[in-house]
């Protein structure tokens, strides 16, 4: 225990500093999204998560009066470890200092680490001020391949398939301090034009928002562009959200959040207003609005000039004639409530949610997915409640759909000891469910699903760190490309191994295994088989001095299906300097990749421009260079450049339709300028 205390007591020194550099502060938020992307198996715009990152760092959260969601927002903590935070200092009274953390049951020395640079204990002297301590800054980036693609060039005729060049451009302005946050997003896809006669407003999209927070009984409240979070994500979620990764404990999702839009995805956000009221300390609501016009694929029109449309789009693109005939062809109407109430460790809340879209919908349904919505109104109603028993937390959420389809979710986090955590889950989506902005935990989606959940983790001592999970599940009816009802499994481990404060290892294994339609040459019709994944980890991570860092990775991919066993492997090097104070740092990577299908990809974390992420898949058999360059131009004015190439060694021809380009090399270059007054 001593020891333990004379550790946090040095993190406490370190931290005083740390927060002072600029610098350093820069290098420790791309260290805390690296190891979420990382952990997650999901694809997820880290975008948010930074700036939500970024605005705590300069804004510390006062442990000793804040709210659950600044606590969640960080995603450092689970709403099990939070709640065990309130409910210390509400038998014990407000913390005195940091050391408290400490007796907290779950409450490590690396999740503690990890925390101390976006908290306090205290407020600053005269800090309340709603229009006092702004920062800002203006971004700029643009991106493009250099080699030519088919879509790009001219036809016989002198014509091209897409109207634009082919950069993509991003434009950024923020501006915020504790209380206040107002921001501009504008962005061009490739492909799209940038003013002329297609595009007169310059940018294909545009984004903005103005936040509160914080002011009399105003926990948030948004207009402009907006994400709502529920419960546990059946009654609805966007923004961010993680399902099934390494951090095997965190499954209980962070919901009653009301959040900006600060992404430049262009669909999956509300447009309008949004408040969230604390009534009084037991007792809080979120109410809000929404009118947006969104992207459609129109067949027709009705006598009554309605439009008919069989979807709407999602990929955000308005590249040809066909596109833009689609882009904000339907409006979209929703609003909604949630309230929740605490009555002792229990929170139980109520939501109710209205989709209408404005406009006829005609999808051709097969008979798989005969259940899904298909209408242009629909109401979901759900409960939702987390109780907190000693070292058990209980969570879970039950919803219904205007249909009468019904969704449940019910699970438990335990915490034995500082060492060993459990977590259970159990889901029962019905298949006639309808709800396309549900997001709760799952396999596939909150429909047509049924699973347990279950996992372990076990920290022995600071040296060691062993995750597990196992996930079964059944699909009771039929899915696309599977003609019968199914089941899966998925199996994970993961062991970590801290040799010392410089270096880290950890090796993973996971396995997939799942029910699918197979056709065989000699059988007429698709026979039901079992694909299995495979994939096998080997991490590890030096830092030689405070300038210098490097990383190995090996992983190897198997997939078994019926017609036989394909192959995966990737490796890549790291080497990474970032001294402090200095003008220039640098990310270099080497990856060899050498997989026999697309069945055996492999993801890979790559370090980006700032505010950036990329996570590519590796198939085929080729090798891959990337440099990230970062510059100090002037006080308060960075560049960033990331130029990379991937060589193929099995093809001449790279991507497919118009973004064809003949020849075996992928050039990539990516400049972003920021200014920060």
């Amino acid at each position: 225990m001593k020891k333990n205390i004379f550790i946090l007591f040095i993190l406490l020194i370190c931290n005083l500093s740390y927060s002072q550099n600029i610098e350093e502060k820069s290098v420790f938020l791309e260290q805390i999204i690296e190891e979420i992307a990382e952990n997650s198996d999901e694809e997820i715009d880290f975008t948010e998560l930074y700036e939500s990152l970024e605005f705590y760092y300069r804004n510390p959260i006062n442990l000793n009066n804040c709210n659950k969601e600044d606590l969640q927002n960080l995603h450092i903590l689970n709403s099990f470890q939070i709640e065990k935070l309130f409910s210390h200092i509400q038998k014990n009274g407000k913390l005195i200092s940091y050391l408290e953390l400490q007796s907290i049951s779950t409450y490590n020395i690396n999740t503690i680490k990890k925390l101390l640079p976006f908290i306090r204990i205290s407020e600053p002297i005269n800090t309340y001020s709603i229009f006092g301590n702004i920062q800002q800054y203006v971004m700029l980036r643009d991106e493009r391949v250099l080699q030519n693609q088919k879509g790009y060039m001219e036809d016989e005729v002198g014509e091209k398939h897409y109207f634009g060049s082919n950069n993509k451009s991003l434009f950024r302005y923020r501006l915020s301090n504790k209380y206040l946050q107002a921001g501009i997003t504008a962005e061009k896809d490739k492909g799209e034009t940038f003013f002329g006669e297609h595009q007169k407003y310059g940018y294909d999209f545009y984004s903005s928002h103005l936040r509160i927070r914080n002011i009399g009984r105003i926990e948030t409240a948004i207009i402009g562009d907006y994400n709502v979070q529920f419960g546990q994500g059946i009654s609805i979620f966007g923004g961010i959200g993680f399902g099934k990764s390494s951090e095997v404990i965190g499954i209980q999702k962070t919901g009653n959040i009301i959040r900006p839009h600060t992404s430049s995805d262009e669909n999956r956000f509300f447009r309008g207003s949004s408040i969230k009221l604390n009534l009084n300390k037991n007792w809080d609501i979120i109410s809000f609005y929404s009118y947006n016009s969104v992207d459609a694929n129109i067949t027709d029109t009705t006598e009554t000039e309605d439009l008919v449309y069989t979807s709407l789009q999602n990929n955000g693109m308005h590249r040809t004639e066909n596109e833009l005939l689609d882009k904000d062809a339907i409006k979209e109407q929703h609003f909604g409530m949630h309230s929740n109430y605490k009555i002792g460790n229990l929170n139980w809340g109520v939501s109710y949610i209205n989709n209408h879209t404005f406009g006829d919908i005609d999808r051709n349904l097969s008979t798989y997915n005969q259940f899904d919505l298909n209408t242009n109104s629909n109401d979901i109603v759900a409960s939702d409640y987390q109780y907190l028993y000693r070292n058990f937390n209980f969570f879970g959420e039950y919803g219904k759909s205007k249909n009468g389809g019904t969704a449940q979710l019910h699970g438990v986090l335990i915490g034995l000891d500082k060492t060993l955590s459990a977590a259970f889950m159990y889901r029962n989506y019905d298949r006639d469910f309808q709800n396309n902005y549900a997001n709760s935990f799952a396999e596939s989606k909150t429909q047509n699903e049924k699973g347990f959940y279950s996992a372990i983790e076990f920290k022995p001592n600071l040296k060691w760190k062993i995750r597990t999970y196992v996930d079964f599940y059944k699909y009771p009816w039929l899915r696309y490309y599977t003609n019968t009802n199914s089941y899966g499994k998925d199996y994970f481990i993961q062991t970590d191994y801290k040799i010392n404060r410089n270096t880290n290892l950890y090796f993973r294994y996971k396995k997939e295994s799942k029910e699918e339609n197979f056709n065989l040459e000699d059988v007429n019709s698709p026979i039901i088989g079992l694909k299995t994944k495979q994939v096998y980890r080997f991490n590890s991570a030096f830092k030689e001095g405070e300038n210098w860092s490097f990383k190995n990775r090996i992983e190897i991919s198997k997939v078994d299906i019926p017609e036989g066993t394909e192959n995966g492997f990737m490796m890549y090097q790291d080497v990474k300097f970032k001294p402090m104070f200095a003008k220039l740092s640098f990310s270099l990577r080497y990856t060899y990749f050498n997989t026999e299908s697309y069945d055996s990809r492999i993801y890979a974390y790559e370090n980006d421009v700032l505010y950036g992420y990329s996570i590519p898949s590796f198939y085929g058999k080729g090798k891959k260079i990337y440099l990230l360059l970062k510059y100090n131009i002037v006080k308060n004015t960075d560049l960033w450049i990331k130029l990379s190439e991937t060589i193929y060694d099995d093809r001449d021809i790279i991507k497919s339709g118009w973004e064809e380009i003949e020849g075996n090399k992928l050039t990539e270059l990516k400049i972003q300028l920021r200014y920060k007054f």
